[in-house]
């Protein structure tokens, strides 16, 4: 035995000195500001003090439809269920993985009935023969002894795995809640497109009737009235372009909420517009606890460390007691009954697959290096988003003040210039330009009230909201 342990004393010192070949993994260190641009603005200070709940940031928009719709597609998303079915996928391989370092093994049962007839030769004087009856019920065991710390390297890896697995799965409730919002308040935006359009029509309408009273009077030229009936075929195009566009939102949004086989009348939309609500004071490292991919990213990089120790340990010599215990029953005429256990240990080596096992643990290495540049990546691009859709978003509010008093102005200027020329004091012209620019500011206002909306989703959303963080230290707790 002496022999033995002299003898594989010089292969566990190369087993060790071929684990400090491979390096560890290195710490990630990206590179991100410690403020960003801009702080979020609130419009009330009281609401900006108070830190809204980013999970469930649709609900501070305060518009049921929008909550309804959410609730619908969070419960028949493809997506969403594709998702959790892999977070139970890996929660089993977790488990399993996790029972490798427990004793293995099972119980084999056997039996035996037989009856031996001589046939001829000399006679053994009835040795051995007539009928004969065995059993056994054997338990046999293998246990790998963790000694060395195989157990926590894989158990880092399984919950890696499990973690990109919850985390990726929470990305995309995320986002789908991001993608209803941008589609609810893109169709709300073509409904408000669609009804300053119909309103359009109804002023050129009206002016057209106004226009044929004159005519008959012989008080306008027929040019102005082709002039009007031009401007009122095209608001009418225009309107027809709008209906499309809308029935086209409406349509896709029923299908990402789950209602695809609903008619378009199912999903009823105003015209009105809501206001951003506030957003939350935020620092770039927040999104380091609070983005899915961020976390997502940081879990495979758990993983992948994880999955470089245990190739880095498969060199060093593993340890595997197989105990046994057995029963047998023998009958042949008398019967005999008998009891068995052993123990036994072995000590494996690797020696002739040990380039093998080496450059594995190099690949591996690189694997690892891998996931925390990526994880690098994950963690600018997240704050780069940010920082952006923040940039975005900081002149929404001054820029809706501006463009709400462009409106009121250019609707006062219309409603005199239309007063003035029914009474005889303006030319058609001026009723014309008066009515082009009301028109304008009103689109305008429509669609930067529809832009400060799809700014406040995407800072919600690259904050990091949309999804249960208080959820996740239940969710964990169900794989202890």
């Amino acid at each position: 035995m002496k022999h033995v342990l002299w003898a594989a004393a010089p292969l566990c010192l190369a087993a060790l000195s071929g684990c400090s070949s491979v390096p560890d993994a290195r710490a990630p260190s990206p590179v991100v500001a410690a403020q960003f641009s801009v702080a979020p603005a609130a419009a009330d200070p009281q609401a900006a003090q108070a830190t809204p709940q980013l999970d469930t940031w649709w609900t501070l928009f305060e518009q049921p439809l929008l909550n309804r719709l959410v609730d619908q597609a969070l419960a028949a998303s493809t997506e969403v269920r594709m998702g959790l079915a892999r977070v139970r996928e890996a929660r089993a391989l977790r488990e399993a993985a996790l029972t490798q370092y427990q004793p293995q093994g099972g119980l084999r049962a056997s039996g035996d009935h037989r009856k031996v007839q001589r046939l001829g030769g000399a006679s053994t004087g009835g040795v051995g023969l007539g009928r004969q009856s065995s059993a056994g019920l054997d338990l046999q065991v293998s246990w790998e002894l963790d000694v060395l710390g195989r157990g926590d390297a894989l158990s880092r890896q399984a919950d890696g795995d499990y973690g990109a697995a919850l985390y990726g799965a929470y990305g995309e409730r995320a986002t789908l809640v991001a993608e209803v919002a941008r589609s609810m308040f893109e169709a709300q935006r073509l409904t408000a497109a669609l009804a300053d359009a119909q309103a359009t029509i109804t002023i050129q309408t009206r002016l057209q009737q106004v226009l044929a009273r004159k005519l008959e009077r012989g008080l306008v030229a027929l040019a102005d009235v082709a002039r009007v009936d031009a401007s009122l075929l095209a608001a009418q195009a225009n309107a027809l372009v709008l209906q499309s566009q809308l029935d086209a939102a409406r349509r896709a949004l029923l299908v990402l909420v789950g209602q695809g086989d609903q008619p378009l009348s199912a999903l009823v939309l105003d015209d009105s517009q809501t206001q951003a609500p506030a957003l939350p004071q935020a620092l770039p490292a927040d999104l380091l606890a609070r983005r899915p991919d961020v976390l997502q990213a940081q879990a495979q990089m758990d993983a992948a460390a994880g999955g470089l120790e245990l190739s880095r340990l498969a060199l060093l010599p593993s340890i595997t007691l197989t105990p046994g215990l057995g029963l047998n029953w023998q009958k042949q005429g008398a019967s005999l009954s008998t009891g068995l256990w052993s123990l036994a240990g072995n000590l494996a080596m690797p020696v002739l697959d040990r380039p093998r096992l080496l450059a594995n643990a190099r690949a591996q290495g690189a694997r690892a290096e891998q996931a925390v540049i990526a994880y690098e990546q994950v963690v600018q691009r997240a704050f780069s988003e940010t920082d952006q859709a923040l940039l975005r978003m900081a002149p929404d509010q001054q820029r809706l003040q501006v463009l709400a008093q462009a409106e009121a102005r250019a609707q006062t200027a219309y409603e005199a210039a239309r007063k003035g020329y029914e009474a005889g004091f303006f030319d058609l012209v001026v009723v014309l330009d008066a009515e082009q620019v009301y028109r304008d500011s009103r689109g305008g206002l429509t669609q930067a009230r529809a832009e400060a909306l799809a700014h406040a989703v995407q800072v919600f959303q690259a904050l990091g909201g949309g999804w249960p963080r208080d959820a996740l230290g239940a969710e964990t707790q169900k794989t202890n």
